[in-house]
């Protein structure tokens, strides 16, 4: 009796915590040969944010938590709405073009799961949240391979932070945030040339000063 009323509880406990977790979307893109070969993205509602990828299909996977912005995150769950929690419109077009991936956008919450693969979309909302979510994988990978140079390649730390810096520039990252623990690794790094230390300090203040005023930290 005691063993049932046991397991009981812990079913109910269980029950409880899926319930109370919050919403989340997640995107995987496999496309072999590209760089990333394979990506996956999971945002949830409260902010908590996992990037996987491998860069070349024989790599582990890597995986990197972020916070989400609030801009982001509204942006995201906005579009997931007016898509239906992808339980809605088919996203897969019957058009004919260049193959570009196996993607699935998927949402979860307490009440549902629904997923759709696809691998090209004509869907305002769905190409936005595909643009979107590419961005912030172009962000992670940028930190992922500077973080490997820092701790294998110092030569190619300089060529790591000549990307970062074009991607900024051709305005291709998004959560910049992803990316400011390596660069301050960068900027205080023995072994980085002057050069990749400048961008990085750069970049360290650019992507601060691109933050809305209310998710700056307080001047000290």
């Amino acid at each position: 009796m005691g063993f049932r009323v046991g397991i009981g509880l812990l079913l109910a406990a269980a029950a409880l915590g899926q319930a109370s977790s919050p919403a989340r979307v997640t995107y995987t893109r496999s496309f072999k040969g590209s760089q990333p070969a394979f990506l996956q993205l999971v945002i949830r509602e409260d902010g908590a944010a996992t990037y996987e990828a491998k860069e070349k299909d024989e790599d582990p996977l890597i995986s990197i938590a972020f916070t989400a912005s609030p801009g982001v995150l509204a942006e995201v769950f906005a579009e997931v709405r007016s898509l239906d929690g992808f339980a809605g419109p088919k996203l897969q077009s019957g058009e004919k073009i260049a193959y570009t991936g196996d993607k699935m956008l998927a949402f979860d919450d307490a009440a549902q799961h629904n997923s759709q693969e696809f691998t090209y979309t004509k869907l305002p909302a769905a190409r936005a949240l595909v643009e979107l979510f590419e961005k912030i994988s172009t962000a992670g990978m940028d930190a992922i391979r500077l973080q490997r140079a820092l701790r294998y390649q110092p030569l190619n730390v300089l060529d790591a932070m000549q990307q970062i810096q074009s991607d900024w520039e051709m305005h291709q990252l998004a959560e910049p945030q992803i990316l400011q623990s390596v660069l301050a690794q960068t900027v205080a790094s023995p072994t980085a040339m002057d050069a990749a230390r400048h961008r990085a300090e750069k970049i360290l203040e650019a992507i601060a000063k691109s933050k809305p005023a209310s998710e700056r930290r307080p001047a000290r």
